[in-house]
């Protein structure tokens, strides 16, 4: 064949070549098809949920901070930054991320050096005598991911990656639910032991004068023996009442991420107000609410994953093919001979394809599916739990708001009452029943009111903590368009 023949083909070959890649290219395996998140939102979401967000609900950063409290906003500072099961958490995103690198470099080339070096005897001629060999060279090796297997390998990582960011969330957003409802527990607890001291101060001074009043005859016997059992039986809860509110100490002190001997650094000992919940209360909330959750956005990321899976299984079916390349010097010297240098060259271009496996390629990608199919169903479930969280969370806020004004009036009333009922009985002209009956009536109404300011707090962390927080640090919510699907 003639040079110009052969310059006419080189085109041709470079262009079938091109071709060829195309056509290999176009067979990769896709992603196993799913919908998207906003979409699975939309679908699973009422319908009654499709309205504007209120704007002033949630703080983007620190919800926390509507509460207007300086000491939990400290507090919960210090847990962040301190608490060992969230730096277990930020542990296993790194580990994800190494994953994901050790994925993205089976993608590339590997390019090692080599060296060399011998020294034998030889006994058999010829020659006779000592042998000497040294080398170096460099030896490539790369496996071309023709059919896209190691891609969705990486894709699979880097879903698992955003998952563990969002679940990284989730403990964080857990976390700082869980100690503004430890905060709000204590506070509550310290509030009971000074209604219960406050109480036991009313009834000592209330025996104090059926005893006075004895000695002149104006009281009886009884009288002094039902206000001694009142004082006893309310003085018998005060220990308990202390209990609690070292359970929640030392309960705080291991969210910090320290011993519960370490409880007095934190400066909670001293008694301060429940934190009162923000006026505003949102009447209907947007289905968009689901998308600032971290557990669904980890729920989304584990459905990616398994669909990269499914892709990654199917690949399996296709041929693999693998480059190797080395050069490099040798140097040998026998004795009496000089040495001699030679270069060295090798080039291999393998592939293989599966032929028979008795099924087993079959039952992989079957397992893949099934995996994805699983968790569907999490991440429908999750979204399920989801709704129900932030409507329950809505709905006890809405109610204590009414109680808890009521019950501030009931207090008001029952302090009053009283005080009239300790004046009669000092001016004779009440009996002792009277006393204990409005004793008993100021404390229970003391407690239900503590009770409900307890109660408003909870509803209201939780409804944060079912909207996600309204934030997530591992970046945007969703920025793909409803409606859309993944996949080929």
């Amino acid at each position: 064949m003639s040079p110009s023949t052969l310059s006419h083909l080189k085109p041709l070959r470079l262009a079938l070549s091109a071709l060829a890649v195309a056509v290999l290219a176009a067979c990769a395996v896709q992603p196993a098809q799913h919908a998207d998140l906003p979409a699975t939102v939309h679908e699973t979401a009422p319908a009654a949920w499709r309205i504007d967000a209120p704007q002033d609900a949630i703080d983007a950063r620190a919800w926390w901070a509507q509460f207007d409290d300086p000491t939990l906003d400290a507090l919960l500072g210090t847990v962040l930054s301190g608490n060992l099961d969230l730096q277990a958490a930020v542990e296993r995103v790194k580990q994800a991320q190494s994953i994901t690198t050790q994925k993205h470099a089976a993608l590339l080339p590997q390019l090692d050096f080599t060296a060399q070096g011998a020294y034998t005897r030889q006994n058999t001629p010829p020659p006779l005598g000592y042998v000497k060999q040294a080398g170096a060279g460099l030896a490539l090796s790369w496996s071309p991911d023709v059919f896209g297997g190691e891609r969705l390998d990486l894709l699979a990582a880097q879903s698992n990656l955003v998952g563990q960011q969002h679940a990284l969330d989730a403990v964080r957003l857990a976390l700082a639910a869980d100690t503004a409802s430890a905060y709000v527990d204590l506070r509550w607890a310290q509030a009971e032991l000074k209604i219960l001291q406050d109480n036991v101060g009313i009834r000592q001074r209330t025996l104090q004068l059926t005893q006075d009043r004895l000695k002149y005859g104006l009281s009886t016997q009884l009288d002094v023996t039902r206000a001694q059992t009142q004082l006893s039986e309310l003085q018998a809860r005060i220990p308990r009442a202390q209990a609690s509110i070292d359970h929640q100490l030392n309960l705080i002190a291991v969210y910090t991420g320290r011993t519960p001997e370490a409880v007095a650094q934190l400066a909670l000992t001293t008694p301060a107000p429940i934190p009162s919940a923000p006026a505003g209360v949102p009447q209907l909330l947007p289905s968009e609410a689901l998308l600032r959750r971290p557990d669904v956005q980890a729920a989304y990321a584990t459905v990616q994953q398994r669909a990269a899976e499914v892709g990654v299984a199917r690949a399996e079916r296709y041929p693999k093919f693998s480059l190797n390349l080395a050069d490099g010097v040798l140097a040998a010297s026998y004795l009496g001979l000089p040495t001699l240098t030679d270069n060295l060259f090798s080039a291999a271009l393998s592939a293989t394809s599966p032929i028979f496996n008795a099924g087993r390629i079959t039952a992989d990608i079957e397992q893949s599916e099934s995996r994805m199919r699983e968790s569907q169903l999490k991440l429908q479930q999750t979204m399920l739990q989801a709704l129900r969280e932030v409507e329950d969370s809505r709905t006890d806020l809405v109610s204590t708001a009414a109680q808890t004004q009521q019950l501030h009036d009931a207090v008001t009333a029952s302090a009053q009452s009283l005080k009239l009922a300790n004046q009669l009985y000092k001016g004779g002209a009440t009996d002792f029943l009277d006393v204990l009956s409005a004793q008993q009536t100021w404390l229970a109404d003391a407690d239900l009111l503590n009770n409900a300011q307890r109660e408003r707090a909870l509803a209201a962390v939780a409804l944060y903590r079912s909207l996600g927080g309204g934030w997530s640090e591992s970046g945007e919510v969703v920025a793909s368009s409803p409606g859309a699907a993944r996949g080929g």
